[in-house]
């Protein structure tokens, strides 16, 4: 990223990421210490924009926010976190209350920790993350949210003492900024149990707590996204928890059956088992591909494509689109800001995926940069987020809205891991090619 500022971010900060993930947990609460502007940006410039939303979002359950002012930067907001902890207790019902923190008081040195431990001294069930803006992305806020949740939750006399076996968590997909996690969690879900595992629902479903204070029995971690590996060497550490890493979204019968493989290995699945649910799965879409067959050639399905988006996102699509499909890869941005140190490693699935069709690799969240790297690329299908739009409109093309921001498209249960998630992918790449709703951006 070559320019001194960043047009157009679509990765917002670390207090936003974690109130994304602390809201997807029934039960618990975020109380943000930090000025009203911090809420009411993410209320209504994020919020709105995550596809699926969780239950602190926009549309959602109020925040709970200190809402400090000039006096309490001057002096100190400890005061004033004391009260808002109070009534938040009495207002909202929750099992856990989470204290987050923004860029004014992580500045002026307020003693958080302090001020969470005086609440649980009271009776209160709280914990504290430090989430200013200025400590990364939204994607560190999720990380910094989870490990709160690992370090700090109280612990319970029934937590599993061993091993659950087949239980499996699953680590990288940050609500809203994945707009489809709900979908993609249900896929996976449905896909484990097929083979005789269990997912543990750490997000969304109704489970809440309860699920995570099973993450130390789980049997084994399962890292979809690059910001789940954090998490997995930390419990690989705490716990002893094995983990492997998907390498992207597992989105189609190639990348599904290397899962299905290395969950086989991992956990010593039934090999017969596994077979069948793969040979189903494949069936099922090759039965998808001969329906589509007439229109694939009728309509031009196989073109070059741009893809914009997260890491995970633009190698499971890439790999689907490329392998499956026969697409053609001219040119894929990475959104997330990936640590440089481990960049190479990161990228080396994805540069394997480009290899053969000598495609452009780019990393950027700068909108201004990334629409030129569009233009010089000349697809003739672009798939990204909301933000591409106008330029898809520019260059006549249809556009496939997967990532955030995502507007005008509601999500609930759609995903696309998996065989079935393969076919709704099939179901909203044809539908934007022929130029209906979602290719004409309505």
């Amino acid at each position: 990223m070559g320019s001194a500022f960043i047009e157009t971010s679509r990765n917002s900060c670390a207090l936003h990421g974690a109130l994304a993930t602390l809201g997807a947990i029934d039960g618990v609460v975020p109380v943000i210490h930090a000025t009203a502007g911090c809420a009411i940006q993410y209320h209504h410039g994020i919020s709105p924009f995550g596809g699926a939303l969780p239950k602190a979002a926009g549309w959602g359950a109020p925040l709970s926010s200190a809402n400090i002012g000039e006096k309490h930067v001057v002096f100190g907001g400890g005061s004033r976190l004391r009260e808002q902890l109070k009534n938040t207790v009495k207002i909202v019902a929750g099992e856990l209350y989470v204290v987050v923190s923004g860029c004014a008081t992580e500045m002026v040195g307020d003693d958080i920790p302090a001020m969470a431990k005086e609440g649980r001294e009271q009776g209160f069930p709280v914990i504290h993350a430090s989430t200013p803006g200025f400590r990364g992305s939204v994607h560190r806020g999720y990380q910094i949210a989870v490990r709160a949740l690992i370090e700090q939750l109280p612990a319970r006399p029934d937590r599993p003492a061993a091993a659950i076996p087949g239980l499996v968590n699953v680590w990288g997909l940050i609500p809203q900024q994945d707009v489809f996690w709900q979908g993609h969690l249900r896929q996976l879900e449905k896909l484990l149990r097929a083979v005789g595992l269990t997912v543990n629902p750490l997000l969304g479903g109704d489970r809440g707590l309860e699920a995570w204070h099973q993450v130390p029995a789980a049997a084994l971690n399962l890292v979809i996204s690059p910001w789940g590996r954090e998490v997995a060497d930390l419990l690989a550490s705490k716990y002893g928890t094995p983990w492997l890493d998907s390498q992207g979204l597992p989105i189609g019968p190639a990348a599904t059956g290397r899962l299905l493989d290395s969950l086989t290995n991992a956990l010593r699945l039934d090999a017969a088992m596994v077979a069948a649910v793969r040979a189903r799965g494949q069936a099922g879409v090759s039965r998808h591909l001969a329906q589509i067959a007439p229109l694939y050639f009728a309509a031009g399905f196989q073109r070059e494509f741009a893809v914009v988006g997260e890491l995970a996102l633009v190698t499971g699509v890439t790999e689907f689109l490329s392998e499956t499909l026969g697409l053609i890869p001219n040119l894929a941005v990475v959104t997330d800001p990936l640590a440089e140190e481990r960049r190479d490693d990161l990228l080396a699935p994805l540069r394997r995926l480009l290899a053969p069709f000598e495609a452009t690799l780019a990393l950027s969240e700068d909108a201004g940069e990334i629409a030129d790297l569009v233009r010089a690329s000349r697809p003739q299908l672009l798939i990204g987020s909301s933000l591409e739009r106008s330029l898809a409109e520019d260059l006549d093309i249809p556009l496939l809205t997967v990532a955030f921001p995502l507007a005008g498209r509601l999500v609930l249960t759609r995903g696309y891991i998996g065989h079935e998630g393969a076919a709704a992918f099939l179901e909203d790449l044809g539908t934007a090619i022929l130029g209906g709703p979602e290719g004409r951006g309505a």
